[in-house]
């Protein structure tokens, strides 16, 4: 079962949701990476994923995932994400897991060029879980 949720408009070029599927609660959100380039380099936000990417246009994917029955936060699964055009295959990586406010989250850097609009796809596998749960929705770069 796939969810797919069209968001409205965007504000700030941040995007954020939350959608259920094969019983996993997926709240996902993209954001502007100027909003991590504005910690400290100490910070820890400002090393995940090797260091945010010095390049224009450039937005964390990110997923926080629980076991929708219980909000047990899920800290062992295999994501990815797919970020392209609509219509288009787009660029595949792995979520890599940070953590945010003492909380385990899943993310990566994506460039998306401004006044285009991208469909995202998260695919997360759980161990133990028969079935790999998927995200998708769309983002519009204003």
């Amino acid at each position: 079962m796939t969810v797919l949720l069209v968001p409205g408009r965007s504000m700030a070029d941040s995007h954020s949701g939350y959608l259920v599927d094969y019983g996993i609660a997926i709240y996902y959100a993209v954001i502007p990476a100027e909003m991590i380039r504005g910690h400290l380099k100490e910070h820890p936000e400002a090393q995940m994923h090797g260091g945010v990417p010095d390049r224009p246009h450039v937005h964390h994917v990110m997923v926080a995932l629980f076991k929708a029955s219980t909000l047990e936060r899920i800290a062992d699964a295999a994501v990815t994400a797919t970020v392209g055009e609509l219509g288009l295959a787009g660029e595949q990586k792995r979520l890599q897991p940070f953590t945010v406010a003492d909380a385990l989250t899943y993310g990566n850097y994506f460039e998306l060029r401004p006044r285009t609009h991208y469909r995202v796809r998260v695919d997360i596998k759980v161990p133990g879980l028969r079935n790999a749960a998927r995200a998708e929705f769309e983002f519009r770069h204003r």
